[in-house]
């Protein structure tokens, strides 16, 4: 199978956030933290007797803060992986993948990911070490395509529900 793709920061984002909710327990405590912290301070802030509303909906600009913070710092990423940038032609067969861009050929075999994960938007796959992760967008498959790379990803790898 032969995928040929360009990563933009839209979909960097997406990846990075599905690899977020995915990975680990503690990655997924990452991604929901706004969210816990922004319930927790309504919920502190309707404790006391005498409700205060700019304590309340202070929150707001706090929470929009962490949320934007976390969209730059998907950015930066992405503007420090110049690799993505680059046009990808991607094979896969049942020794693993192959994958060309303008900077050189890299071959990895099936061993080097531990699992992979699907949304809407994106394929990814999770690397053994760390936490890097291979995304491979779905704006650039077509339906047969995608039928096909989700069946060779299941049969290799174990997928995240």
């Amino acid at each position: 199978m032969n995928i040929k793709y360009r990563i933009n920061e839209r979909e960097y984002r997406s990846a990075a956030k599905l690899e977020l909710r995915k990975r680990s327990r503690w990655t997924l405590l990452e991604y929901y933290m706004p969210y816990i912290f922004a319930i927790i301070w309504i919920a502190a802030s309707l404790i006391p007797d005498d409700f205060d509303l700019l304590l309340t909906l202070g929150i707001i600009p706090v929470f929009m803060a962490i949320l934007w913070m976390r969209r730059g710092r998907f950015g930066r990423d992405y503007q420090r992986k110049r690799n993505f940038h680059l046009l990808h032609s991607l094979d896969l067969d049942r020794n693993g993948l192959r994958l060309e861009t303008t900077d050189g050929t890299a071959r990895t075999t099936w061993a080097n990911y531990v699992k992979f994960a699907e949304d809407s938007d994106n394929f990814v796959l999770f690397l053994k070490n760390g936490h890097e992760f291979f995304p491979i967008p779905k704006d650039h498959l077509t339906p047969p395509q995608r039928d096909e790379l989700e069946a060779m990803l299941a049969s290799r790898l174990p997928r995240v529900e």
